[in-house]
């Protein structure tokens, strides 16, 4: 004979079908809620890549940053701006032990190179792929003009010869040169974005680097950040921003940064052009061992 279930049995019974009905439900609510939520960043991802391939598509069809724009600027711009510092700073290395008259014999020849790459600067170079380039062509013009009517002041001045090579640097007017440098590392870091890493570059240039970011970093884009930093700490030296970029490497390479408590990019750049511990040459001396693989355009610069 059977036997009717009680009333709370009946209850006791119910809640277990609900509570079973609940967990089979919400396990395939939540399967279609993960299942979704997959789904939506797979799509996001695709849409990256696509949104990522279109950039890629358009920058090769349009061309722009070119190798040859590069090639075309660096002989036409950059290697006499170079040739320009490089004889400033060999007469300023010179100048402590020059007498009046060699001193006033190194400014004015100085004065002539900067009227000879003034000219050299006053030609045209077509740059049709490169914004950047052309910009830091009008820059770097600007800026040697600048120096030359720094020479002409120092040469008026009676005692010119009295100064230091730090006084002459301070007597210069930089701001167009700085400004070049910048926008010179930044079509470079353009270019390796957008044919090396192919990941868009910040908006902006982060106002600090951690060490452990620094690392991370993309060649270009760390000696475009070294650009930016040398502008902002005023040094101007005879080295180059790739120059300082592989003087940091080596040290966020090395145990001097954490036993010198060297924590971040600015504090390492203001160790380094401190202690004069970067100087020309210093990524070619480097380069064969460091950066061996390293992709660039086919300019001297990383050959």
């Amino acid at each position: 004979m059977n036997k009717r279930l009680s009333k709370s049995e009946f209850i006791f019974a119910y809640m277990i079908i609900i509570t079973l009905a609940c967990f089979v439900g919400g396990f395939f609510f939540g399967a279609y809620y993960m299942k979704s939520k997959i789904d939506a960043q797979q799509t996001a991802a695709l849409e990256q890549q696509k949104l990522e391939a279109e950039r890629e598509r358009q920058l090769r069809e349009q061309k722009l940053y070119s190798e040859q724009d590069f090639i075309r600027f660096y002989y036409a711009v950059y290697a006499p701006v170079l040739d320009l510092k490089r004889a400033h700073f060999e007469k300023m290395e010179a100048w402590p032990n020059l007498d009046r008259s060699a001193k006033k014999d190194a400014l004015e020849q100085l004065l002539q190179a900067a009227k000879q790459t003034d000219k050299q600067l006053g030609k045209e170079v077509p740059l049709p792929t490169s914004p950047l380039l052309v910009e830091a062509h009008s820059q770097f013009q600007a800026g040697v003009r600048a120096y030359l009517d720094s020479m002409k002041q120092l040469l008026s001045d009676q005692n010119s010869n009295a100064l230091s090579p730090a006084d002459i640097s301070a007597r210069l007017s930089l701001t167009n040169w700085y400004k070049a440098s910048e926008q010179v590392y930044h079509s470079l870091a353009i270019w390796e974005s957008a044919y090396v890493t192919k990941q868009s570059l910040p908006k902006e240039v982060p106002a600090n680097v951690s060490a452990d970011q620094w690392r991370q970093l993309p060649f270009h884009y760390k000696t475009y950040i070294a650009a930016v930093s040398i502008a902002g700490h005023k040094k101007w030296g005879d080295y180059n921003p790739e120059d300082l970029t592989a003087r940091i490497d080596l040290l966020f390479g090395s145990d001097d940064a954490k036993n010198l408590g060297i924590k971040d990019a600015d504090a390492a750049v203001r160790l380094l052009t401190a202690t004069d511990a970067v100087h020309n040459g210093d990524f070619k001396e480097v380069q064969g061992k460091h950066y061996s693989s390293l992709k660039a355009p086919e300019i001297p610069l990383y050959r």
